[in-house]
Formats: C-alpha cells, structure tokens, sequence
C-alpha cells in the first residue's frame, strides 16, 4: 500500500511540474462535397480536435483527441484520437516517439498518416537513422485509409454504427516494422538520399495472410530555381497459392520555380506502379493515398502522369492547377463500374483549387475537378463525366 501511495505521488509531481507551462487550444475542420457521375450527392464532415501540450525536461506530452463527424446519408459522430505521443529526447543524438505518432515512409508512397507504435531516431552527425515499430488495428477505419488485403472480406465501407462498434470501427490490422536512413549531402552538397526497409504483416482474419516487404529509395535534388525527385521501391509479396512475388512502384518529379512576379512554381511528374502479372504482382501500398481529386486511385497497377501550376497570387491566396492522365497497367486493381477490362487508357483530369488564409488561424480552401472518360478507351459509352467540389475551412485557437 505504501509503495503504491509513493508511486502515485512520484507519478503526480511528474506530471505537474510540468502543468507550469502547459499549452494547449482546439482545432476545428470543416468540408462540404458535391459530387456527380450518373446522380449528384452531397457529403460533409466536420473534425472537433482539442489538444494539450505539455513539456517536460528534454520530453513531451502531446494529446490530441476529439469528434469525427460524417454529414451524409450514413450520418455518425465517432470518437478518435488523433495524436497521443510522448516524445524524449537526450541532446541531438537520440530521440524517440512512442503512442499514436505521425510517420511517412522515405519513398512517400507506401505508406503515411498516424499509426500507434514507437519510432527511434539515431543522428549521429548529420546522417539520420530510424528504425521503427507500428500497429494500425486501433486507428479508425474511415481516417485512417489502411489498404485491405485481397483476401480480407470484412466489409471495411460499411457506415461507422455505434451498435456495431466493433465491426465498424476499427481499421484493417497491420504490423508495420521498418528501418529508414536519412543521408544529406549524397552524393553532392546539393542532393540528399532517403533509404529504408519495411516488413508488414497481415493481422487479418483472412484465410491467408497476405504479408509484404519492402526496399526503397528516394533522392532528393536543388540547384537553384530547380529541383529533381526520384524514389523507387521494390516489394515482394508472399502468399500460399503464389509464393513470393516482386512488385514494383517509382515516381519521378521535376519542378521549376519561374521567373516571373509571382512566387509560382511548375512541376511533371509521372509515377508508376506494377500490375498482377505472370511474372509480377500488383503494387500493394500500406496506405490508399488517392493520388488525384476527382478518380482518386491509389498507386497500384497504375501509371499517372501530372503536370501541376501553383502561384502565390498574394500573400494570403494561392492558386493552382493539374492535369492529370491515367493508364492501368493491369485490368484489375483499379475497379469501378462501367470499366472494359480490355482496354488500359483511362483518361484525362482537369482540376484547380484556391487557398486563402485571412489570419494566421484561419484557413479557406475551395477545390474543384472534372474527370472526362471519351479521352481514354478503358470505358463504356455511357460512362458519365464525374466531377467534384469540396469546400474546406480549418480554424485553431
């Protein structure tokens, strides 16, 4: 009893010698979207997210936590956390971050968002190393985008219900375990190399797991008004009924910051990621990043090429514009209705955005976009124009 009542205190002095110079505030973030194809329909979410931080000696308590709300047919208001992490760090040498932490893999394409876990970072002199050890079973399903396995069958779409909780909420289970090098300087003083092993496990139900490794690279370079980014990787796929089979996924973007008045910038990139094949499986990333506004697909038997326009028009509003084309490179990873599984060439988008921030903490956003199947082959006849809206406002206090 003793012992207990001494920890209690310990434990309490900890916490409030810290309570002196506690920050904290909320964020509050709002979208509308109206999208059509063959009917129109309107959708909206609002996020509600109270933090606190609090700093201790050569450490960190940040908790974020608060109300997911869907506005649509399905409508609900779910309780999520968004950040919990408690972050240590002993000089510039090491540090690490354990709880519900932010993380992108080196390739920036594989897999990014919040995870739970612990991440341990080595920075002896410039160069970066991690290493890294993630679990994203207890992450909400609807923010947290986990790609499902191609033998999962839960119904991961079905509508967040609170009498179903536990079928409902909770996203696809995945061990994530991963090693990352950050190298600046390599191999000139103007480029910098991103390198990095990823393991993920499948933790599913499904009758046979689907479990996947990952090598990547990425490689960084300025000179001047210009800038080069290059990342590979490789994965190997291990099933039962396949064995191990490789996949592969790069992505290539060169910018250019103009010379002109405005503080604008220019930027093509094309990406493009393997299909199932005879040889070769399709590119499974941990995460579905929707790589455009409008058809959203995710990099897996697909190939995008992307030339986008941004300019700062004044100090408080920006602009920008993409285009977008899209070619499958299998008939199967990319499914929607009113596909031909014969033809590859999906066609163009157009889409443009605004960005206004008044104040410091107030953020306006509107985006729209129009995806035209007639400028590919892969469709129906009566494949409809699809288009989308989203207007968008952040507030944080």
């Amino acid at each position: 009893m003793k012992r207990r009542f001494v920890f209690v205190l310990l434990f309490s002095a900890f916490v409030l010698s810290g309570l002196w110079a506690v920050d904290y505030g909320a964020l509050i973030k709002g979208e509308l979207h109206i999208e059509g194809a063959d009917e129109t329909a309107a959708s909206g979410s609002i996020f509600l997210a109270p933090w606190v931080s609090i700093p201790f000696d050569r450490a960190e308590l940040y908790i974020s936590a608060g109300l997911n709300t869907s506005i649509s047919k399905e409508a609900y208001a779910a309780p999520e956390i968004f950040r919990l992490e408690f972050s240590f760090w002993r000089s510039s040498l090491f540090s690490f971050r354990v709880g519900r932490i932010g993380w992108q893999d080196p390739s920036q394409f594989i897999a990014g968002g919040r995870f739970d876990g612990a991440d341990f970072i080595f920075k002896p002199g410039k160069i970066r190393l991690g290493v890294n050890v993630l679990y994203t079973g207890f992450l909400f399903e609807d923010t947290a985008y986990i790609n499902v396995s191609p033998e999962d069958h839960k119904d991961y779409g079905a509508g967040f219900s609170w009498s179903n909780f536990a079928d409902t909420y909770f996203a696809p289970r995945r061990l994530v375990v991963s090693l990352y090098g950050d190298f600046p300087g390599f191999p000139s003083g103007r480029g910098r190399l991103y390198a990095g092993f990823i393991a993920q496990f499948d933790l599913s139900d499904a009758a046979e797991a689907f479990h996947t490794q990952y090598f990547l690279l990425r490689h960084t370079l300025a000179y001047k008004a210009f800038e080069l980014n290059v990342s590979g990787a490789m994965e190997l796929e291990k099933t039962e009924a396949t064995g191990v089979k490789p996949a592969l996924a790069f992505s290539i973007e060169g910018a250019h910051q103009l010379p002109t008045a405005l503080a604008d910038k220019l930027s093509l990139t094309v990406a493009w990621a393997s299909g199932k094949g005879s040889g070769t499986g399709a590119f499974f990333p941990i995460t579905r990043d929707a790589r455009s506004f409008v058809l959203q697909p995710v990099l897996s038997g697909m190939m995008i090429m992307q030339v986008n326009y941004h300019a700062r028009i004044l100090p408080t509003l920006s602009a920008e514009a993409g285009v977008f084309y899209f070619i499958r490179t299998d008939s199967t990873s990319f499914s929607v209705p009113y596909l031909q599984n014969e033809h590859y060439a999906l066609g163009m988008e157009l889409n443009t955005g605004l960005l206004w921030v008044p104040f410091s903490d107030l953020v306006l956003s509107l985006k729209a976009g129009i995806f035209m199947p007639k400028t590919g082959n892969a469709w129906a006849e009566n494949a409809p124009v699809l288009w989308r809206i989203t207007l968008g406002t952040v507030f944080s206090f």
